[in-house]
């Protein structure tokens, strides 16, 4: 199966499989099974506005309460408090939650940890029985990570497993203290299956690595998924390990290599560095992003310290949400080639249409973000951040460099190649003026630019000749955020959701899940669940944080039952037409086949879902 000779050689961290680490404190922490009603006891019984106020001085806003937040810095506050649904949320930062999310976030405290710390001052008892995860299965997932993670920290270590990764670690300049805040690790250089025999000795279930994205299953039995290679964990903003990247040290192929989606991991939904990089981000309300691993690693080890990566893929909007609870501003310090122009076209695209302030920082051509600082320094590469150049004046570069623009033809491709990054810029005064400056540098009529930016504002999810593919169905996102928002408003609006069968066709799994919560909970309650409990079902991952962005959202709608039901209605044809399509498909396939009977039977079922719409 393996080369066993060298198995053995590292020891497999030896811990309860229901424990876990919390990276930098050295505490192992168990994750009780806490009823709901405890928790609903607690929150009753801790008034959040004084929780808070223990804290930070808080300034009365009509029946609620306002404060500078104490999760960023800020002149003016932006911190609310809805002392009525016992949330807070923050404008700025777009940090929000109940009582316990506010401990854990301002204590730095597991869910756990911060249940039984209220529950104390509250008086409520807990009972002794839960002992258990609230999810056994996702934390087993995060022990046998942390196990892992740990695993792979000793075999770099070793004098000899991990001499190859080191010297590798050594040419591309990266110090041990950088290795160690970062958790660098490497996969055994000889073997198969040395992470799955490793693991046996205290986890005689392959099924959980399998899970965990750990190890996959081959000719030769179940393998590892990760040998040489140089070993970067994945962590989410508490430090813990939800997956790994893997570069290669034997020149095998991919050169990178990241774990598959699991349950804790998902590419698009993730920022690698964000706990290196998360507490300068909120002090400078800023980030740097780059592509590559090095990049990150190198560039916080020269000082650049509020640096994260997207991990290889084209920016997603679940990762600019999640940037954007530390920073407002951003730079982009893509790579200087043909793949770094697209990945900045697509970054530039999902945070401007999400309202951060983005700028692009100029690597020579070639040359990569952590070659560029090693080569020269931190100053030269803070003035080259501090001669980032705006969006607008970055796309007119770049659409200069495309088209001919001495030609009145190449001078109007040139600005529709713009126009639909301007057309999703949220403030009406930065667009107007970003139509007079591109009006004036293609030497252009400014009401014609505008006429033309009219005629797509409708339409800016769609690609544009020359661009990259914008993220598609705009307006339909808008209407399941907002599905989201009017169902925590008022619960029993999951009577229509679910009358509907509308909740495949929430797209957005994070959204889905919060609205299947409300039905859940109204089902397994007979009442309807206050956001403040929504919010301790999804503690521990961002769902939670959504929750009370979505709370705020609905409080800006005049007519809810009127918006609620144009969502719907929008859902409903969104759904019917991928119902449609899967008819459509099934047909064509039948017809091929020479399925008569088929052809039939799907024929009349296409007529009586066609004829059910036009009834409608």
């Amino acid at each position: 199966m393996g080369h066993s000779a060298r198995r053995g050689s590292v020891a497999w961290p030896v811990e309860p499989s229901s424990t876990f680490h919390l990276v930098g404190t050295g505490a192992v922490v168990s994750m009780p099974l806490i009823p709901e009603l405890v928790l609903d006891e607690i929150q009753s019984r801790v008034e959040i506005a004084e929780l808070i106020g223990r804290y930070v001085p808080l300034k009365r806003a009509g029946r609620h309460f306002k404060a500078l937040c104490p999760f960023h810095q800020e002149r003016t506050p932006s911190f609310h408090i809805n002392v009525d649904k016992q949330i807070f949320h923050c404008f700025g930062c777009g940090v929000g939650g109940n009582v316990f999310s506010f401990l854990m976030q301002r204590e730095r405290l597991t869910f756990p940890e911060a249940v039984h710390q209220l529950a104390e001052q509250a008086r409520v008892e807990i009972p002794q029985g839960a002992e258990a995860s609230r999810n056994g299965h996702t934390d087993q997932l995060y022990a046998m990570l942390e196990k892992t993670c740990r695993y792979y920290e000793r075999l770099l270590a070793h004098p000899r497993e991990g001499r190859v990764a080191r010297a590798y670690l050594r040419t591309r300049g990266v110090a041990e203290r950088t290795r160690q805040a970062y958790r660098l690790g490497c996969a055994p250089m000889a073997g198969w299956d040395r992470l799955v025999q490793a693991a046996k000795k205290t986890s005689p279930d392959p099924g959980l690595l399998e899970r965990a994205g750990l190890i996959v299953r081959g000719r030769r039995g179940l393998v590892d998924r990760f040998r040489q290679r140089l070993l970067f964990p994945i962590q989410d903003g508490r430090g813990r390990v939800v997956g790994f990247g893997g570069r290669s040290l034997a020149g095998q192929e991919p050169k990178y290599l990241n774990s598959p989606d699991t349950p804790l991991y998902q590419k698009g939904r993730s920022l690698f560095g964000l706990p290196q990089a998360k507490d300068a981000m909120l002090k400078a309300k800023s980030a740097i992003l780059v592509e590559g691993y090095f990049d990150c690693v190198l560039l916080w080890q020269h000082g650049v310290t509020h640096v994260v990566s997207p991990l290889g893929t084209a920016l997603t909007l679940e990762q600019a949400r999640l940037l954007g609870r530390y920073a407002q501003h951003v730079v982009l310090a893509f790579d200087a080639d043909a793949a770094g122009e697209a990945a900045t076209l697509r970054g530039i695209d999902v945070l401007v249409a999400n309202g951060f302030e983005v700028r692009v920082a100029q690597l020579p051509t070639g040359v990569d973000p952590d070659e560029y600082i090693q080569a020269r320094g931190l100053g030269a590469f803070t003035e080259l951040l501090g001669q980032a150049l705006g969006v607008l004046e970055w796309l007119i570069r770049a659409a200069t460099n495309r088209y001919d623009i001495r030609s009145a033809e190449g001078k109007v491709r040139a600005a529709q190649f713009v126009l639909p990054t301007v057309a999703t810029v949220p403030n009406a005064m930065l667009r107007a003026e970003y139509v007079r400056l591109l009006a004036e540098r293609f030497v252009l009529q400014e009401h014609a630019v505008a006429e033309e930016l009219r005629k797509i504002q409708p339409r800016t999810a769609q690609p544009v000749e020359g661009r990259v593919p914008r993220r598609e169905g705009a307006r339909l996102q808008g209407a399941e955020r907002m599905v989201a928002a009017l169902v925590l408003d008022q619960p029993s609006r999951w009577d229509a959701v679910e009358r509907a069968q509308l909740l495949s066709a929430i797209t957005d799994e994070q959204l889905r899940r919060i609205v299947a919560a409300v039905g859940e909970m109204r089902a397994m309650s007979h009442a309807d669940p206050t956001p403040a409990q929504v919010i301790s079902r999804f503690a521990d991952d961002e769902a939670g944080g959504m929750v009370s962005e979505l709370v705020q959202l609905a409080q800006t709608v005049a007519h809810r039952d009127q918006a609620f039901q144009e969502c719907v209605r929008r859902l409903k044809s969104k759904a019917r037409q991928e119902r449609l399509a899967g008819l459509q498909t099934k047909l064509a396939t039948a017809q091929q086949a020479g399925r008569e009977r088929d052809v039939s039977e799907l024929l009349k079922q296409y007529q009586q879902m066609v004829k059910a719409h036009d009834e409608e």
